[in-house]
């Protein structure tokens, strides 16, 4: 799940006014949302129109069925289809502004939501376009055959927030919904709905029809509440702020149970095989029966779990903040990579597993042996350094996709 974490790393005190809106929205309160300068209004739905007199809209998409959003499914299971990487021979790098850039690859391109959603060629790295979508932040967008929803945190007074549904031929807005909050998680696209969670003004989750936007329900969580992971006509969410786990009827948002954890659960829940992982920031991991919460069996992994947990039929890789915790599904250590600084959600590939942290990009093996690490270059800019990433790396044919906080967004893969 994206991180409530700090923007960049950098030693510097002082922040150049251009940055600061983007450096600072985690921990700056948001404006309510109304009628705006350039003329747009909300519709008692939370849905964006535009009053201006233009019509910028792209209509509605053909499709509402995911292609690959966060964590690759609606589930969170964090496993890619397709061939493992086999080196880290960079293939080609675009170096858009510093970012915490989300990724998601579909269809030839890669979208990544580095303040604006950028467009790149997944072949060769060129820019297709660019949209202004809001202040979009490390959360990947959730993308069909024709649109990418995109979740946006307010930089500032007058800009956009909420969801956003682009067209991906050109970049152009389908619909923009709930403009009251800024919405911290990456969408899950499920059965034609949008589920999002919460952030620092807002303890919702909220469930949008993909077509338009329209909202199908809102119910109180707690803040920061995590993406959801949808399976089975059921929303699985992590309480965010609130030591907690929930299961919330997809098609309603009544709540179906809740499960007290020992820590703040900041990682999207895992859903592979009638199994729901929850990792909670006190360093356990729960196995929870989908129907009823009921603990299967707890795990302690030692250190804060922040992410989200990546699922096999066999195993579980967990990262924490001293590395990754591979577990087999009884919930006893297989092995452990230690040392690292905070590891980013994984992804599963093949017989690999691949992760990010604050410096590298890593690939291992399922033996947790080390097949190749990739180092994030460092970017300076007005005596600031931007470095390494906060982001979960993305597996497409074969090939790595990472961003780094300096604005590199990088393809590995010989």
């Amino acid at each position: 799940m994206p991180s409530r974490r700090t923007f960049l790393s950098t030693t510097a005190v002082t922040l150049p006014a251009t940055l600061m809106g983007c450096l600072c929205r985690r921990d700056a309160p948001s404006s309510d949302a109304g009628e705006s300068d350039d003329g747009a209004s909300d519709d008692d739905s939370g849905r964006t129109r535009d009053d201006s007199g233009g019509d910028d809209s792209a209509g509605p998409p053909e499709d509402t069925t995911a292609t690959t959003q966060f964590q690759y499914t609606a589930a969170n299971a964090g496993t890619a289809d397709g061939p493992a990487p086999a080196d880290d021979t960079v293939q080609w790098q675009t170096r858009l502004s510093p970012t915490e850039g989300g990724l998601s690859v579909a269809d030839g391109q890669v979208l990544v939501t580095a303040g604006d959603l950028v467009a790149l060629d997944a072949d060769d790295g060129s820019k297709r376009w660019e949209a202004d979508v809001g202040h979009s932040h490390d959360a990947p967008p959730a993308v069909t055959s024709d649109t990418a929803y995109v979740a946006a945190w307010n930089g500032g007074p007058d800009t956009d927030r909420g969801v956003a549904a682009v067209d991906l031929e050109d970049g152009s807005l389908r619909w923009r919904a709930i403009t009251d909050v800024d919405v911290s998680s990456a969408p899950t696209l499920a059965d034609g709905v949008v589920y999002v969670g919460g952030s620092l003004n807002s303890e919702a989750v909220v469930a949008l029809d993909a077509t338009d936007g329209s909202e199908r329900w809102r119910v109180r969580v707690g803040q920061y509440a995590t993406t959801p992971a949808v399976a089975d006509g059921t929303a699985y969410v992590g309480g965010g702020s609130e030591h907690a786990a929930y299961a919330l009827e997809a098609a309603t948002g009544e709540e179906r149970w809740r499960v007290e954890t020992d820590g703040r659960v900041w990682g999207a829940p895992t859903v592979v095989d009638d199994i729901v992982y929850v990792g909670s920031r006190g360093g356990t991991v729960y196995a929870l029966e989908p129907a009823d919460g009921e603990t299967q069996w707890i795990a302690s992994v030692g250190d804060d779990v922040h992410e989200s947990i990546a699922a096999t039929d066999e195993r579980l890789y967990v990262p924490t903040a001293d590395g990754l915790v591979a577990l087999d599904t009884d919930g006893t250590e297989a092995w452990s990579l230690d040392g690292r600084s905070r590891v980013n959600a994984p992804s599963v590939v093949g017989d690999v597993v691949v992760v990010t942290d604050h410096s590298t990009a890593i690939c291992l093996g399922e033996d947790g042996q080390r097949r190749w690490t990739y180092e994030f270059d460092e970017r300076v800019i007005d005596d600031m350094v931007f470095g390494g990433t906060q982001t979960p790396p993305v597996v497409s044919d074969g090939v790595v996709y990472v961003a780094s906080h300096g604005g590199d967004v990088t393809a590995l893969g010989g």
